[in-house]
């Protein structure tokens, strides 16, 4: 999970999104993160690297989200896994969780 966290900051700073909330169901990572806690692991490298980038951003915060709080993220990562490469939807919805994205936006349309 801290690698989404990681690519999901890349992303922001690549596509000039200066102000930024990031949210994650990976309460333990989100947690580090906050803390600019240093851990002496693999995710400890990843956390660092996270932190580097969040000094690039004006205004970028990380918090905790439950994952039934953000069915269309968690969706949306199943779907990841059967990428090779990265992928990025912007201005739009895959239709494999168009459903849930207007579920959580009733009015939307």
């Amino acid at each position: 999970m801290s690698v989404a966290i990681l690519r999901g900051i890349q992303l922001a700073l690549d596509t000039g999104f200066w102000q930024c909330t990031v949210e994650s169901d990976a309460q333990v990572v989100v947690n580090l993160i906050n803390s600019k806690s240093c851990v002496n692991s693999d995710v400890g490298l990843i956390i660092t690297d996270i932190l580097c980038l969040l000094g690039n951003l004006l205004d970028c915060s990380v918090r905790f989200t439950p994952r039934i709080a953000n069915r269309a993220a968690h969706s949306l990562a199943k779907l990841g896994l059967v990428y090779e490469s990265d992928a990025f939807w912007m201005e739009e919805v895959p239709p494999c969780v168009a459903s849930i994205v207007l579920g959580d936006y009733p009015n939307f349309l």
